[in-house]
């Protein structure tokens, strides 16, 4: 009777522990699944005007005037206005990140810490990260792992048909001392999902 009590009990711990191997599998084959579609998803971006952001040394402008700028009124490269719309068009939820690559390094630049950021959505509401107290510089930024030349701007989600729009005004902080040289900053606003 004990010996037929014993059987019974190792069959039962091998049933339990099949079940569980085969609920194992079929997750796996469920994750593997959904990153096999998701190595599928795109994620669109439209600027009002295009992704390139050129600053010169002309003429350093305060916080205050630099984070109001509504792209008119300054002339072009003194400060920057950058509208643009992310928008989901997968049947998932997407992560992405907005990061801006430095373009032009072969000429005489101005100092990352002298380019400020400040990113808000269509509302002119500052976002996560972008105080209007303490305004975020180019040097702050994070370096990407996989891409050097990226600095992380920020990173956000998208529900499937999901769009949102965003404002990124950048300008040479006024406390940059002008030079007779002729200084620049270039950098590209990029995309990706995450």
């Amino acid at each position: 009777m004990e010996k037929l009590d014993k059987k019974h009990g190792l069959k039962s711990v091998f049933i339990v522990a099949l079940v569980l191997a085969i609920f194992l599998i079929i997750i796996a084959i469920v994750v593997k699944i959904n990153d096999y579609k998701k190595s599928f998803y795109k994620v669109d971006v439209k600027f009002t005007t295009n992704a390139v952001v050129q600053l010169n040394n002309k003429l350093p402008i305060s916080d205050d005037i630099g984070k109001n700028y509504s792209g008119t009124g300054i002339e072009k490269g003194i400060a920057e206005y950058k509208e643009f719309t992310i928008t989901n068009p997968n049947d998932g939820k997407i992560q992405y990140e907005i990061y801006l690559t430095k373009t032009n390094l072969n000429s005489k630049n101005i100092r990352s810490n002298y380019i400020k950021l400040y990113l808000t959505d269509i509302n002119k509401n500052a976002l996560d990260g972008f105080d209007s107290k303490k305004i975020t510089s180019f040097y702050d930024l994070y370096s990407l792992r996989d891409k050097p030349s990226g600095r992380l701007l920020y990173t956000d989600s998208l529900n499937p048909g999901g769009k949102r729009t965003y404002i990124l005004r950048c300008w040479v902080a006024d406390t940059y001392v002008l030079s007779n040289e002729s200084e620049i900053f270039d950098f590209e606003i990029d995309v990706r999902l995450k």
